[in-house]
């Protein structure tokens, strides 16, 4: 089949396939993407479509049967992932403490560059030096600012929770 033989079939069975889409995707508006992907399947392969127009109707289907069960397994794909998140996220969360709360305030009070070489370094467990590369800053630069951050957190967190300043390895007088 040609472009010229396929456009009219194409045309022609649009609202059908809209149809069918709504009628087996729990969200509707998905319905108009996977008619859109049938159209680019069907016009990617036309030279596979059968000259017949009832044929090629029927072909026409059989695509959108495929893209309709890409899309379902495409779900699960993401359903799963999101299972898999929500388990991860819950997780982390039971294992922050109350002091692990204040930890997180007061690396946010702090200056958005300093709390971020603070967050790099000391929950995502980059080095100072992978910092400065991360950021774009001399090495020397993060060094002092590392201090800077850590000298300013040593003064929000108060002297009554010492295990909070050595959630953060600081160097807590005593």
């Amino acid at each position: 089949m040609n472009s010229s033989q396929l456009e009219p079939v194409l045309r022609e069975s649009a609202p059908a396939l809209l149809g069918y889409f709504v009628r087996r995707v729990e969200i509707a508006e998905d319905a108009a993407d996977l008619v859109n992907e049938t159209m680019i399947a069907a016009w990617k392969s036309m030279k596979r479509a059968p000259d017949d127009p009832i044929r090629a109707r029927m072909w026409l289907f059989g695509i959108a049967r495929n893209i309709l069960a890409h899309h379902a397994r495409a779900g699960r794909r993401r359903d799963a992932l999101v299972d898999r998140l929500s388990v991860a996220i819950g997780m982390a969360r039971s294992q922050d403490g109350e002091s692990d709360l204040d930890v997180r305030a007061a690396v946010a009070s702090l200056p958005s560059e300093l709390a971020e070489i603070i967050r790099l370094v000391h929950w995502d467990g980059f080095s100072l030096e992978e910092v400065a590369i991360l950021i774009g800053r001399p090495a020397s630069t993060v060094r002092g600012r590392h201090a800077k951050a850590r000298e300013m957190l040593r003064e929000r967190l108060t002297p009554a929770a010492p295990v909070l300043a050595t959630q953060l390895s600081i160097d807590y007088p005593q």
